[in-house]
């Protein structure tokens, strides 16, 4: 109970955004960008050396022969390197191949650079000392003017242009408990199938897929010259297709008359193997994308998303509540004790919906009477 109240009652009340601004581009700039990524790069190293993930015991080791070879170099943010640093090795599982590029992102945080989205002025810590820029904000992003700055990266795109990107933090109110929820189900043959009877067949999409992935089998097999300028104008369609596609959805989904969606926590849904050509399709599908654009799109309008148990969802029966496998056959579901029919995964959408009013009546029950200065207290306890 204490699990789903604490991931409930953060879902709540904070919400993050990223502002992309651009820098022009400076020698001052580059040069920190590479510094920094070289430092953290020995970070990198000397972690997988000692086999260890202390942050005190890696500044024990290296901020000192840092400090002597990069006598320039901000100490500030040798420590944003050496956190970046460890953050990468535990993403990566401590993997020996974990490195930075030249021209990575770099991390600073509230001592290496404040920003002032309403002013527009940015002052942000170089090798050669504090520098100030006057930043062009548009005006689409002046509803986040009084939200509060909690990360900063800087990085160099392709174009040859700097990127900064902002993470800011807000607060949302949230809807009432008693509003009306739908539950959604993801799957290869419907992509979605919702609570309410709508449903969205996967039948363009995977016939695109099919064609990209022949294509890119047919030009690799190929090898000549010109099969691989077609491949390089091939590059990222698919992606963007299905990206496009996930943004129209979404849309369309948020526009609906509900104030809570429930989906499935499919964290780990690739694990395990079940062949060759159902395991390619799985891990081609972006369900993961969607449901972040889902969720910033629901935060938008004051909507919520709730992440329930994705187990026996599609052998459960939503009316009577008896699980077995075999109440399953493919695509159709029959319950072996009413008798109930449906579509499989419109029976699995109810039984979403029905988790996801339970997550919430638990969390309403467990919650608290707090006041707005009292959140971030209770969210650290947490």
């Amino acid at each position: 109970m204490r699990v789903a109240f604490k991931y409930f009652f953060n879902l709540y009340f904070v919400m993050q955004r990223v502002v992309s601004l651009s820098l022009p581009v400076q020698g001052s700039l580059l040069r920190t960008i590479h510094l920094y990524n070289e430092i953290c790069n020995f970070h990198i190293q000397k972690a997988l050396a000692l086999n260890t993930l202390s942050k005190s015991l890696l500044h024990k080791e290296l901020y000192s022969k840092i400090r002597q070879q990069y006598t320039s170099f901000p100490s500030a943010l040798i420590q944003c390197a050496r956190d970046q640093a460890v953050e990468m090795l535990k993403g990566n599982k401590n993997c020996v191949h974990t490195k930075k590029k030249k021209t990575s992102s770099i991390r600073f945080d509230q001592r290496t650079c404040k920003v002032f989205l309403e002013s527009g002025h940015l002052s942000i810590t170089t090798v050669e000392g504090r520098k100030k820029f006057l930043l062009k904000v548009p005006d689409y992003f002046s509803k986040y003017f009084s939200w509060k700055v909690k990360g900063i990266t800087l990085g160099l795109r392709e174009k040859g242009r700097l990127l900064l990107k902002i993470i800011v933090e807000g607060e949302k109110v949230p809807p009432s408990p008693d509003s009306d929820l739908l539950g959604i189900d993801l799957g290869l043959n419907n992509f979605v199938f919702m609570s309410n009877g709508q449903f969205l067949r996967s039948t363009k999409i995977r016939a695109i897929k099919r064609k990209y992935s022949y294509l890119r089998k047919r030009l690799q097999s190929c090898g000549t010259r010109s099969a691989k300028r077609k491949l390089k104008r091939l590059r990222g369609r698919e992606r963007r297709f299905m990206r496009d596609f996930n943004h129209q959805l979404s849309k369309q989904i948020v526009a609906l008359p509900y104030e809570y969606y429930a989906l499935e926590n499919l964290k780990g849904i690739r694990k395990g193997r079940k062949g060759k050509r159902f395991n390619r399709m799985r891990s081609n599908w972006a369900y993961y994308q969607f449901r972040q654009l889902l969720q910033y799109k629901a935060e938008d309008k004051g909507k919520t998303i709730v992440l329930v148990d994705p187990r026996y969802t599609s052998q459960r029966c939503c009316c009577c509540g008896f699980t077995k496998k075999a109440n399953r056959n493919k695509n159709k579901f029959k319950c072996k004790i009413c008798f109930l029919s449906l579509p499989a995964d419109f029976n699995a959408s109810i039984n979403i919906s029905q988790r996801g009013k339970a997550l919430i009546e638990q969390a309403v029950v467990n919650q608290p009477n707090v006041t707005i200065d009292d959140r971030q207290r209770i969210r650290s306890r947490c």
